[in-house]
Formats: structure tokens, C-alpha cells, sequence
């Protein structure tokens, strides 16, 4: 079926031929937790095209948690017959984005979008919406609900909600900090959603914001997806400057750089928990390719190829593959990976033209990284 023809009538009868189980199945593999399972299975058996809202701030350079993985898990939700709509927050983006204005949050968020074109996501059957223009066409129903989420909410609950609040201590906690989950909140509970998708550290915000409906408003609570954020490939992270590159993997890296990230990375033999380098092979490489082969010496037991990653656990703190193999190999899907995005890039004049736009406001937020560090 050609998906940019695609009715909600043909999305329905397409969901149909997957069975509740099934749609069930799809999408409580998306997040590490869903608040609550037992709310999404009566959803999807009352309605056969939820809307499910996905929190995205725009972002450069953007890592893959946000670039690959994000793709994943929107597809995975069309697949299972939900209506997709992405919430591109780029006034939330201003409180981090030194020295931008919105225009260029925008520019950046339109760079966002160009590379999950590259990724794969099916954007024809996913609704983009600039939280700004949300605001500006109904700010009489934000604003007057972000200062009531702030009049019944403590500063403690607040500042749960803060990203970086472990880098500060409480009285040196950034004003912006204690403003954007009152913003953020009353931006989930301004929309009609039966669910939203967000990354494990907004569990808090989220939870306020159930409660608030439930509480507050007498309405119903929106479901919550929390998908898993990619750890530090960086030993001892916490001892790392936060602006290192070499914590992640971003959608912008070269063979290059990731052979040099590759070298860094801490991927200790026979140890899998707490392996970074397994957690992305987990969340990434087998959800994209469904195997992962490692490449070995005879002497060694030659070439595996695994299926699972229990396969793979198993045979690594065994010491069956050794970790020099695994990274190689993990190197190797990256690469592959990520060529495709590059390659669009390079055949896209009007995807590069937004890249070269955006190195200025690059090397200016690197200089304010260094200077806050």
C-alpha cells in the first residue's frame, strides 16, 4: 500500500490483520516501563486508532537515541494502528539553546526531521506539530493550565522533574529548570492524546501530569510509554566532562570518529552488565537487523552469528567472543547504519543546505558548553 494514500480507514483495516495480542505486544516493547499496561490494553481494545503524542525537543548534533531509536518507535506505533503525532517542543528548546532565538530552534528542528526522513520513519502517516504554533493558536487553554500545574505543584516535585538537577545543588538549580516541567505538563494535558512516548528521565513530569488529570481536572489520564536512553559509552561517565562526544553516538558521525569513539568506549570481557556497548547493541543493532554477527579467528571459534541478545549475553561473559571482537563488530553496524542517513544527506541539496545553516549556531554552542564546564 502506498502510505502517503493511506487513510485512517486503511490503517484500521490493516491493524486489523494484527490481533490484540499482537498490538499489545508491539507496543510495550517500546519502552522500558508503560504506566499503566493494564490502561493500554483496554485502549486498544476500545479504539482502533488512539492518538499517541511523542515529546521531541530539537537538537543538534542529534544523538541516536532520538535519531534511530525514535524512528523505531514511531513506526512500531503506526504499525500497530495508532495515530502518530510528534510534539516538536521548540520553545522548550530555548532554555538550553544558548545565544538561539526560535527561528533557529526551528531551523534545527527542521534538520531533525530531514534525518529521520534518512532513519526511515514513516513520516506520511505521522503528524508534525510545532509546540509554538500550538501556543499561538490557543494560548488561552496553555497558559492559565501551566500556572495552575505551578500553584498546585511543590518546588520539591518540581525539581524532580529537572534533567540536570543532579549537577546542582538545590540553591544553584537554574530558574529555567524549575520552569520547564510546569510548561512541559501543561503542554501534555492541553492536547487530546490516549498516550504519550517519552524518554525515562521525564518519568516524573509525566506521573505529575497523570495525577493532575485524574485530581485536578477529572479527566482522563494519558498512558504513558517510557523509552530507554542509551548510557554513556564513556567509563565512569559521572567523572566525564558532560559535552564529551565520545559519551554517544550521533546521527552525524563518520567512520572516522566512530573508530575513534569505538576506541574509547568501555566494553569490560566477560562483564555485561553495565556494558554500554552491549546496551546499544541491544536497543539498536538487533532491533534493525535481528541478528548480530561477530567476526572471530578460527583459533577463536570463528565467525558467530547471534539472534537474541540473551544468545549473545551468554556467549560473552563466557568469554566465547571477545570483547575487542564485539566492538569491532558493533562498529561495523553502526557504520552501516548510519551511511544511508549520510548518503542522503550528500544527495539531498535542500537536507545539506539546512546541515551547512546550522555550523555556526554549532560552534557557538560548543563555546558555551566549554565555558560552563
Amino acid at each position: 500500500m502506498d502510505n502517503s494514500s493511506a487513510s485512517p480507514m486503511d490503517i484500521y483495516r490493516e491493524t486489523m490483520g494484527m490481533s490484540l495480542v499482537d498490538r499489545f505486544t508491539v507496543l510495550t516493547s517500546i519502552g522500558d516501563e508503560c504506566i499503566q499496561e493494564d490502561e493500554l490494553w483496554f485502549l486498544l481494545k476500545r479504539k482502533a486508532t488512539p492518538v499517541c503524542y511523542v515529546w521531541f525537543e530539537p537538537s543538534t548534533p542529534m544523538n541516536i537515541t532520538e535519531g534511530i531509536l525514535k524512528a523505531i518507535y514511531v513506526n512500531k506505533m503506526v504499525k500497530a494502528g495508532f495515530t502518530v503525532k510528534v510534539m516538536i517542543a521548540d520553545l522548550f528548546a530555548l532554555i538550553y539553546k544558548y545565544g538561539y532565538n526560535l527561528d533557529q530552534v526551528r531551523t534545527v528542528g527542521s534538520y531533525n526531521i530531514e534525518m529521520w526522513k534518512a532513519a526511515g520513519m514513516d513520516l506520511e502517516r505521522v503528524e508534525l506539530v510545532w509546540f509554538s504554533d500550538e501556543l499561538n493558536h490557543h494560548p488561552a487553554n496553555y497558559w492559565p493550565l501551566a500556572f495552575d500545574v505551578s500553584r498546585k505543584s511543590t518546588v520539591d516535585q518540581i525539581a524532580r522533574c529537572c534533567s540536570i538537577m543532579e549537577s546542582f545543588l538545590p540553591d544553584l538549580l537554574p530558574g529555567a529548570e524549575l520552569l520547564y516541567p510546569c510548561l512541559q505538563i501543561a503542554a501534555i494535558l492541553s492536547q487530546k492524546a490516549d498516550m504519550w512516548l517519552f524518554s525515562t528521565d521525564q518519568r516524573d513530569a509525566s506521573m505529575i501530569a497523570r495525577s493532575y488529570a485524574e485530581n485536578i481536572k477529572g479527566q482522563n489520564k494519558p498512558i504513558i510509554l517510557l523509552h530507554n536512553m542509551l548510557p554513556s559509552l564513556l567509563e565512569k561517565p559521572e567523572l566525564q566532562r558532560r559535552g564529551d562526544p565520545a559519551r554517544t553516538v550521533f546521527m552525524e558521525d563518520g567512520a572516522d570518529i566512530l573508530s575513534f569513539k569505538m576506541e574509547k568506549a568501555f566494553c569490560p570481557p566477560k562483564l555485561a552488565l553495565g556494558n554500554p556497548c552491549l546496551e546499544y547493541i541491544k536497543y539498536v543493532i538487533f532491533p534493525l537487523f535481528g541478528k548480530f554477527e561477530v567476526v572471530q579467528e578460527e583459533m577463536d571459534g570463528g565467525t558467530k552469528t547471534f539472534s537474541s541478545m540473551e544468545e549473545l549475553v551468554v556467549d560473552y561473559e563466557s568469554g566465547v567472543v571477545d570483547s575487542a571482537n564485539v566492538k569491532l563488530a558493533f562498529e561495523k553496524s553502526l557504520n552501516k547504519i548510519l551511511q544511508p542517513v549520510h548518503d542522503y544527506f550528500w544527495d539531498n541539496k535542500g537536507a545539506m543546505a539546512l546541515f551547512c545553516s546550522l555550523k555556526p549556531f554549532l560552534l557557538f554552542q560548543e563555546y558555551q558548553r566549554a565555558r560552563r564546564e
